[in-house]
């Protein structure tokens, strides 16, 4: 059993905080629940943060946060990173509604941090902009995939749910087709940040909100091989490349096999390695390589 159950939040760096915190206000439609030393602090509606933003040069990675199973203690849980030779910090109130933290670096500009159920209200959903359901998955960059695929498996209990090639490894704490999707290349960077949408319908209702924003869709809408899920991507303000999806399989550990779908290629879809041709299951090309900056 995974030790934690959903993917937090992501902080990343922005060279204007306050250019690209309007885009995930005005267009994205998320709330801001706080501020400091420059920082944004941005909620979906239903937690107390989902995204950070950091004034940084780039748009680069600076940690991702996780839930912690309930009745997790802190204490043990930083131990045990100790006895896995990590070096795990203990923070307090570093985060809105976030008193109790350990925080610690994995590899190389991948640090991660881990608390239970946060403490507060929740904002409330904005109904502003395409208003996403909720942060859904990230997807990173790393030339020590190897070792962050390990991480997530053999500490963290995460289940590898899909390949493509030698690149790609899709893991889930949950019964998401995947939290986290792991791509072994260099630098260290958030490939995208992919957030949940409310039906199908709403792809279109989205695809219109941003080009009024004047932003345009860069890829999609097409359903993906790997997770199934209908997808549709574009980019903030900051270059990050942000996806938006629907249908995204439901992954069933017990069994090592996805809820069947009429739309998938074999039944039952247990995890599979996909070719580095077979991103999008409607033979759309996919203009991102996965190795390289989007």
């Amino acid at each position: 059993m995974p030790r934690v159950f959903q993917l937090g939040h992501i902080a990343v760096g922005a060279a204007d905080v306050g250019q690209t915190r309007d885009y995930y206000v005005e267009t994205l439609g998320l709330q801001e629940v706080g501020t400091g030393d420059g920082a944004a602090f941005l909620s979906v509606g239903h937690s107390p943060q989902d995204l950070v933003l950091r004034p940084a040069d780039d748009n680069a990675l600076l940690h991702l946060g996780y839930l912690l199973n309930a009745g997790t203690d802190l204490g043990d849980f930083a131990k045990d990173l100790s006895d896995e030779g990590l070096s795990p910090e203990r923070k307090s109130d570093a985060m809105p509604g976030v008193a109790d933290m350990v925080e610690v670096e994995v590899t190389a500009g991948h640090v991660l941090q881990f608390f239970n159920a946060p403490e507060g209200d929740a904002p409330g959903f904005s109904g502003r902009g395409i208003s996403p359901l909720r942060l859904g998955h990230v997807a990173i960059v790393s030339p020590e995939a190897e070792k962050l695929v390990a991480f997530y498996r053999d500490f963290l209990g995460f289940h590898e749910t899909d390949w493509i090639g030698e690149l790609a490894n899709f893991l889930t704490c949950n019964h998401d087709h995947h939290v986290v999707n792991i791509v072994n290349a260099p630098p260290t960077l958030v490939h995208h940040i992919a957030f949940q949408l409310a039906d199908t319908a709403q792809h279109a209702v989205a695809a219109d909100k941003l080009r009024a924003a004047g932003i345009q869709t860069k890829w999609g809408p097409s359903r993906h091989t790997a997770g199934h899920n209908l997808a549709a991507y574009h980019k903030d303000p900051n270059n990050l490349l942000i996806e938006l999806y629907t249908d995204m399989d439901v992954y069933i550990p017990e069994l090592g096999i996805c809820e069947p779908r009429p739309w998938h290629e074999h039944l039952p879809m247990k995890p599979k390695r996909w070719g580095l041709d077979e991103l999008s299951g409607w033979q759309v090309d996919f203009q991102y390589d996965l190795a390289q900056a989007p």
